[in-house]
């Protein structure tokens, strides 16, 4: 059989676009990939891959080293902002892979470009679209380095703020929730396995173990109108938003001491209307669904995305039945943890006062362990 989608180019190198890369070269496909970064930076301190995430990696043999690198982890504890428990909260599993794995952001993106290279994957930094026009059977297109080309698919993975996005579709405004992360990597004590939430007033922190030796310490905060936070001052920033809690969260404050172990980011939203795609240019990940972070799934919905992606790519079905297939698999999926998450938000926030915190989060994350 003559694939119907025999090139393929994947914009955008960040976490969805590297696994779709290395599922569809595991299928045969001719893929290339264009990074608009010359080099590979890698922003954040690390991520929770929950057990559906690690159930997809697995589909590109990705899984076990993402384990082995991280920390695997079977719960949360919720404790007051004075450090008295409120309840821990066991996760849901699927098949053999543990409730929660904690990795480091670096350490992923080398296991998945490690996954797209094995796959064949044909990788070039330092190269952007610069013209696309996607018709009925196939996308032409012109390449920063001065290429023109012709895919039979564009897979557009480039993030919340995609280009791809606003080519099709014009301008798609992100939003500004409300709440903004801080996120630092510090030393793990022995006795942190478990992740852990710790609410305060108007806001929460958490630790999340990454390694052996290491954590990171999360800080959820309101902030008003989106302010600028100059760089030079974000761990003196970070230190005066920890006040008022207690226990190891108040001890762990004296570990921030330079502004570039901070990373800062407002919590912003989008959410592409139906359909994903305009002719063959399709968009996954945060592209087409970027979510706040309170259920630790905006990753693993790109993950998920990028192999559902791929496998009704290798069906070899006429276009139109193809997307219609991903839409079926994806929409109402990434939907429920991206309006779940926004309620988390507004709970946060002192809205939906009457919101059973606890329920929402278990009914989701039971229902993130159905098959994709």
């Amino acid at each position: 059989m003559i694939s119907k989608y025999k090139k393929i180019l994947v914009v955008g190198g960040g976490v969805g676009g590297l696994v779709v890369a290395a599922a569809l070269g595991k299928s045969g496909f001719e893929v290339d990939l264009v990074e608009s970064k010359s080099e590979w930076g890698v922003p954040g301190v690390g991520l929770i891959q929950p057990t559906n995430a690690l159930a997809a990696l697995d589909k590109i043999g990705a899984a076990e080293e993402c384990l082995q690198r991280g920390f695997a982890y079977s719960e949360y504890r919720w404790f007051n902002a004075d450090g008295s428990l409120i309840r821990a909260a066991p996760g849901p599993q699927i098949a053999e892979f543990p409730a929660y794995n904690g990795i480091k952001r670096g350490d992923l993106h080398e296991i998945l470009l490690a996954s797209a290279k094995r796959a064949g994957a044909n990788i070039m930094l330092g190269t952007r679209v610069t013209s696309l026009a996607t018709l009925d059977d196939h996308v032409e297109l012109s390449l920063s380095n001065g290429k023109e080309s012709s895919y039979d698919l564009v897979i557009g993975a480039d993030g919340i703020y995609s280009e791809t996005r606003s080519r099709l579709f014009g301008e798609q405004s992100t939003r500004f929730t409300g709440q903004s992360a801080w996120r630092v990597n510090l030393p793990r004590p022995n006795d942190i396995t478990w992740g852990a939430m710790v609410v305060g007033n108007h806001k929460k922190a958490g630790l999340i173990p990454l390694s052996a030796e290491s954590m990171y310490l999360l800080l959820v905060t309101e902030e008003e109108g989106n302010p600028y936070m100059p760089p030079s001052e974000l761990d003196r920033l970070l230190r005066e938003r920890l006040a008022g809690f207690g226990g190891i969260i108040q001890d762990l404050k004296e570990h921030i001491v330079t502004p570039e172990s901070v990373v800062y980011r407002p919590m912003e939203v989008v959410m592409l209307p139906l359909p994903w795609h305009s002719g063959r240019t399709v968009l996954i990940g945060d592209a087409a669904h970027a979510s706040t972070p309170h259920l630790g799934q905006g990753a693993a919905m790109a993950i998920e995305d990028a192999v559902v992606l791929a496998d009704v790519i290798a069906q070899n079905l006429p276009w139109q039945e193809t997307i219609s297939q991903f839409m079926r698999r994806r929409y109402a999926r990434v939907n429920l943890i991206q309006s779940a998450s926004m309620q988390l938000g507004e709970y946060e926030q002192g809205r939906c006062p009457d919101l059973d915190v606890f329920k929402l989060m278990s009914d989701v994350k039971i229902e993130a362990t159905n098959p994709i």
